[in-house]
């Protein structure tokens, strides 16, 4: 998993699943006790405002609001909730593989998250810091060169020819794409892929395109989709950004630069143990052999 994929963990709620395991832990005197399940004070708070998609001003409002009754209504919502965990617990559901895999990932991923959001809070990541980051590493912010694309996939080269024609003779490239494209994801679009960087496209559509004169019709092109016909719209060079057109990335750059330093700082103190046989073979799919 790579770092940007790691720290996109930081997103992921907390689950009421989390909830139930950081309770086992808790010293406070429990609100609500069901089976082996209990919520304190706080816990209660945090289930009531996850309710409202983490908006504290409006769970405190509807408290507020809320008479004994109602707050016992809430609070049995809660119970009902524990009463249907602790069934499943009962029932040995926890240690079903792939539900016992989902409490386990998902208490990696909370605590991946406070990790990561207890260390951040000594990161430098001012104006002055972004500045410095930028100008240390300007080839990380280049606009590269693109092309924007339309196309019209079809299952074979002689249809391809066909489509051709119909484009060149009706010089209706949009219209030909809703009709005949088999990539439905653009027909509806006139078969507009936007604009195309390198490595981002098939090979061999690529090499069609790249160097192409804007307004020029290209193909058919056989790629490992279909057969294509494309037309390049236009075409844009690659260029330096300025550090107030990637700011909002430098900024992401740098905090990724600290998780890798802290990374790089764990590797030290931890083990990390990969077993390359399993892997070689992960899934029961073996590496395909390098053809020479």
């Amino acid at each position: 998993m790579s770092i940007k994929k790691i720290v996109s963990v930081l997103l992921v709620s907390i689950s009421l699943t989390s909830i139930f395991v950081s309770s086992v832990f808790s010293e406070e005197k429990p609100v609500i006790q069901v089976g082996s399940f209990s919520l304190t004070e706080q816990e209660v708070l945090q289930v009531l405002i996850n309710s409202t998609g983490g908006n504290n001003m409006a769970t405190m409002m509807t408290i507020t609001q809320a008479d004994l009754e109602k707050r016992n209504v809430m609070m049995n919502q809660v119970a009902e909730a524990l009463l249907i965990a602790e069934a499943a617990k009962d029932e040995g559901l926890d240690s079903v593989p792939d539900v016992a895999f989902q409490i386990k990932w998902q208490t990696i991923q909370v605590l991946l998250r406070e990790y990561l959001k207890n260390i951040s809070e000594k990161w430098d990541i001012s104006s002055k810091e972004l500045q410095k980051y930028y100008e240390s590493h300007q080839e990380e912010f280049v606009q590269p060169e693109a092309y924007h694309i339309r196309h019209i996939m079809s299952p074979t080269k002689n249809i391809a020819n066909e489509v051709l024609l119909k484009v060149i003779n009706t010089n209706d490239f949009v219209k030909v794409a809703g009709n005949f494209s088999r990539d439905q994801n653009t027909a509806k679009t006139g078969g507009d892929l936007g604009w195309v960087e390198k490595g981002t496209q098939d090979s061999a559509i690529e090499k069609a395109v790249f160097g192409a004169k804007v307004g020029s019709l290209t193909g058919p092109v056989k790629s490992a989709y279909g057969w294509h016909v494309i037309e390049v719209l236009a075409h844009r060079p690659s260029k330096q950004l300025t550090f107030l057109e990637s700011e909002e990335k430098v900024s992401t750059r740098l905090q990724m630069a600290y998780v890798d330093k802290e990374i790089e700082k764990l590797k030290q103190k931890y083990n990390v143990e990969i077993d390359q046989k399993i892997l070689s073979n992960l899934g029961g799919i073996k590496i395909q052999e390098k053809q020479r």
